[in-house]
């Protein structure tokens, strides 16, 4: 008998609801107690998952600007404007950070078809896939010409029969068979 396992899933299996949550409560709380520095972990995790360029450009931007805030304000006095703007800038980053993460991963998981959450292929129906009319021979605009009369309609040829017994539905009850008596002889010996 030679059936293979059969297709792989492009993706594992979606979290639990209680995984998922508890994971974004990490996050959020890893991009909060530290002030924004830790922000890019919640947008990778985000674009490990989505795969898609513009997280990975997220991603990018949030690293470059919390380790470009965090060197000017350690490295330039309190009085100078720019400590100031870096400063903003990393109060800022964390609210939008957490708010882009939350959103995105909620989509993800509706998306995803998480439990607990509904997917959006069941939440908004399709319309029904749309077929286009046979095409139809040009209309002949004759009004003193009849219609020609009906072509005469050959019966169907009948059907031949089924086989009784298809062979493959044979071999497969003598395979079975076959593993059933192995089984008991194995079940005896022990």
């Amino acid at each position: 008998m030679t059936n293979g396992p059969g297709p792989v899933p492009p993706y594992p299996p979606a979290q639990s609801r209680a995984t998922a949550t508890a994971l974004r409560a990490i996050f959020l709380t890893i991009t909060a107690i530290s002030c924004g520095f830790l922000a890019c972990l919640p947008l990778l995790h985000l674009a490990v998952r989505r795969r898609r360029a513009m997280d990975w450009v997220f991603f990018w931007t949030a690293t470059a600007a919390s380790l470009a805030s965090f060197a000017t304000i350690g490295t330039l006095s309190e009085n100078n404007p720019w400590t100031d703007v870096a400063l903003l800038t990393v109060i800022a980053l964390v609210p939008l950070v957490g708010v882009h993460y939350l959103v995105a991963d909620l989509a993800l998981a509706r998306a995803e078809g998480a439990p607990g959450y509904p997917s959006y292929a069941t939440t908004v129906p399709y319309p029904p896939p749309h077929q286009p009319a046979p095409p139809q021979p040009p209309a002949d605009h004759n009004p003193y010409r009849t219609p020609p009369p009906p072509a005469p309609q050959a019966p169907a040829p009948p059907q031949p029969p089924a086989p009784p017994h298809q062979p493959r539905i044979n071999q497969v009850r003598a395979e079975l068979d076959e593993l059933s008596d192995l089984l008991r002889k194995q079940e005896g010996g022990q």
